[in-house]
């Protein structure tokens, strides 16, 4: 019987969310204005220019620092160094990285004598080029120096030499994650002296610039007011984002870098500038801005055609009760993949809800003839009553990499998807990790950060309220996913993300795979270009009723909508008086309620111990304020099971606007003196005598199927002389109560017959 109230058509239309304006923080103006990027696939090669860096693997920073460079047509002087060896240079979160100045060393020997080629060296995993070649070549000569090293505001690593640096415009301390200069000179800086591959890199630059006499001799000098070089530690609220002239610009020193670095602990803060530069996202344009990543095609995957479809894995997991359970499988299960590719599991640790699990299972695998699914299991409460969240999140990954899939989803039950297409659109982006942004409806919270604190913990971020509220529509590079995570099958292999960590218990397993990932340099991305669904609220939820969905719609309205809403009712909502079904003068006719509210609530009072509608009709009533029913019927009352509010907030939700509109001029004041379901059964009351109604309209809504769970029947409205039947489950018939539509309920003489009758603003 569960099974059968839970098999509903899926809504797929889009929900508006509602929010209130929040004041964004204020903005500087940028220094200089300047022009939009030209076209510089139109510029000739350099042969006296060269950038080095050095990178071990080929991942998420290094493909952002890459393309960065391709923007400007930059990437062809680049020469990346170490590229899929062994990282020789030690563990880079302490002093370390003398392997950089090694490698260097052996590639500058070409350029020993050479004091024509300029050659730049930067880091790669954290650094990204907003602006162009012939800008740093112009910036470069006008030091009028052979060698610049980037500066910043902190000293490290060794504070005794503070004493020894000398002032300077601006910032005075070396970082060695940025520099440039003629290649001869940079030769002999490489062979000041000899570094062990695990000493520190910067250390040795340190040493380098502080010998004043090699220091004037081969004229180096430190870029302290980010003319060339920006390194974000410390300096950060010295950027401005420049939207209006789109250029990154250094209120406090006046300029405007062309290199940034998010060195030390930095990193978040760089991909907040590389989710906007170079040429990334332009708030600027549009009402929504313009994603310009988003139009890039390179690296996409092809899902239009997916005869050669991924092999996927999406996993469902269930950890505690959740309200619409049903709704999140059976969306899951609805999702346009082919099925030959894609394998299913599902993870349920909550006791109450096993056997709704297991006979949706049954419906749409087991029983289901036409099913095509790799593989479907499920693992149930008893099998997993001693495993943590981390074991059974980092247990579905394992199943990846045994199944060998290319694709991994993990789906929490506190999502509501309103789209088939999830898989494929968060597919199509080919990102390490990616989710579509999830919000909760009219609020705030989200299944992303935009920040996090020093402890890997929520901490807003300048942008999250445009992101959130859908101002800004793009791809963003966030510290933290949750709730609908996509991992490509490599990442899953590579077994670089997981969710155990030592720092976190077991709650807290998806800040542990965040911080897992952020420590793995793979990049979590959301992308809001398209509303796929929301989060459901979860507090509060029990199993104190058979459907206890039905007392969702304070705390889960949407999903209240989504799921016991009729359908077509928005189409209704939007007609005018005249386009309305008119059975009867001044009875209209629309859709109300769904087929699953339909039968949920006659399960819910059918599944009551006893019998739930003995006692009643008959006109001596207790339940009433005055303790007597002229015309009783057969019924239970919303207050006799505590859903009288709930049905208010119908009344007035979706009854109120549908009233306005087919009695004009009339408000309704969202009362009603009663709101019940009636029961006429054949073994019992057959049908309802002529009377008028309590009521300045009612409404009578279907709730079973004519001429299927009972036969005859009906409303007939003597003056009017006119019979309303065949009326379909949710729908609801809506007239006056008093004085013109005197009725009956005429009788049934087959089977049983459910209504929900409300007699409105008494």
């Amino acid at each position: 019987m569960l099974l059968f109230l839970s098999l509903v058509s899926l809504t797929t239309a889009l929900i508006s969310v509602e929010t209130n304006e929040v004041d964004t923080e204020d903005v500087h103006t940028t220094i200089v204005e300047r022009e939009p990027p030209k076209n510089y696939n139109d510029e000739p090669f350099d042969d006296k220019f060269v950038i080095f860096t050095v990178a071990s693997d080929d991942n998420d920073p290094y493909q952002r620092y890459r393309r960065s460079l391709r923007v400007f047509n930059m990437e062809r002087y680049l020469r990346t160094l170490g590229l899929n060896q062994d990282w020789l240079g030690g563990n880079m979160d302490a002093p370390g990285g003398g392997y950089k100045v090694n490698l260097l060393k052996d590639a500058m020997k070409e350029y020993k004598n050479d004091m024509d080629t300029i050659v730049m060296f930067t880091d790669s995993y954290d650094v990204i080029f907003v602006w162009d070649k012939s800008e740093i070549i112009e910036n470069f000569k006008s030091f009028g120096a052979n060698f610049i090293i980037s500066a910043e505001s902190w000293l490290w690593p060794d504070n005794k030499l503070e004493s020894q640096y000398p002032e300077i415009d601006g910032k005075k301390y070396l970082c060695s994650g940025l520099m440039m200069g003629y290649a001869g000179t940079f030769y002999n800086i490489l062979n000041y002296k000899d570094i062990k591959n695990t000493d520190d890199d910067q250390l040795y630059y340190t040493h380098v610039y502080l010998d004043k006499e090699f220091r004037e001799a081969n004229k180096i000098v430190l870029d302290g007011t980010s003319k060339i070089f920006h390194n974000l530690h410390g300096a950060i609220r010295e950027l401005d984002f420049g939207f209006g002239n789109k250029r990154i610009a250094n209120w406090e020193m006046g300029t405007m870098p062309q290199v940034i670095h998010g060195n030390g602990p930095t990193k978040i803060d760089l991909s907040r500038f590389g989710n906007y530069y170079p040429s990334v996202f332009d708030p600027s344009e549009g009402a929504d801005g313009d994603c310009l990543i988003c139009k890039e095609k390179e690296g996409r995957v092809n899902v239009t055609e997916m005869e050669t479809a991924p092999l996927i894995l999406t996993t469902m997991f269930i950890t505690e009760r959740t309200p619409f359970l049903d709704y999140f499988i059976n969306m899951t299960f609805a999702q346009q993949y082919p099925q030959e590719r894609w394998h299913i599991r599902i993870y349920n640790k909550v006791f109450s809800q096993a056997d709704l699990v297991q006979e949706l299972v049954n419906h749409h695998v087991i029983n289901n003839e036409k099913q095509k699914f790799a593989s479907v299991k499920i693992y149930q409460p008893k099998s997993l009553s001693m495993k943590g969240n981390m074991d059974m999140y980092d247990a579905g990954m394992k199943e990846c990499v045994e199944l060998g899939c290319d694709w991994y989803f993990a789906m929490d039950s506190v999502i509501s998807l309103t789209e088939r297409t999830v898989l494929k659109d968060l597919i199509y982006w080919n990102e390490s990790i990616i989710t579509t942004q999830l919000t909760q409806p009219g609020q705030y919270w989200s299944n992303f950060w935009g920040d996090v604190n020093k402890d890997g913990f929520y901490k807003r971020s300048p942008d999250y309220f445009e992101l959130v509220k859908r101002e800004r529509k793009g791809l963003w590079n966030v510290p933290f996913v949750n709730n609908l995570i996509a991992i490509r099958g490599d990442v899953v292999r590579s077994g670089s993300v997981k969710y155990h960590h030592e720092k976190y218990d077991d709650s807290n397993h998806d800040v542990s795979f965040a911080a897992n990932a952020r420590a793995a340099n793979v990049f979590m991305y959301t992308v809001n270009l398209k509303y796929h669904g929301h989060l459901k609220r979860m507090e509060n939820y029990t199993d104190a009723n058979t459907h206890n969905d039905l007392w969702q719609i304070f705390i889960n309205p949407v999903d209240w909508k989504l799921n016991y809403i009729h359908p077509s009712y928005d189409k209704y909502a939007a007609k005018m008086r005249h386009q309305f079904p008119q059975p009867c003068p001044d009875v209209f006719h629309f859709p109300l309620l769904s087929k699953k509210f339909s039968w949920h609530i006659i399960h819910e009072l059918e599944s009551i111990p006893g019998d739930v509608f003995a006692g009643s009709g008959v006109n001596n009533d207790n339940r009433l304020a005055g303790g007597y029913e002229n015309v009783p019927t057969v019924d239970v009352h919303f207050t006799q099971i505590n859903f009288q509010q709930e049905w208010l907030k119908v009344l007035r939700d979706y009854v109120g606007p549908i009233q306005m509109r087919v009695f004009e001029g009339y408000k309704f004041h969202g009362s009603a003196y009663l709101s019940f379901v009636v029961k006429y059964h054949e073994a019992g009351q057959r049908k309802l005598v002529p009377h008028h109604d309590h009521s300045t309209f009612t409404t009578n809504t279907a709730l079973n199927r004519q001429n299927i769970d009972y036969e005859g029947g009906g409303s007939y409205f003597i003056r009017q002389k006119c019979l309303v039947r065949d009326v379909d489950i949710g729908w609801t018939l809506i007239h006056p109560g008093r004085l013109t539509h005197f009725h009956e309920g005429k009788e049934i003489t087959k089977g049983t017959r459910y209504i929900l009758v409300s007699f409105n603003d008494p």
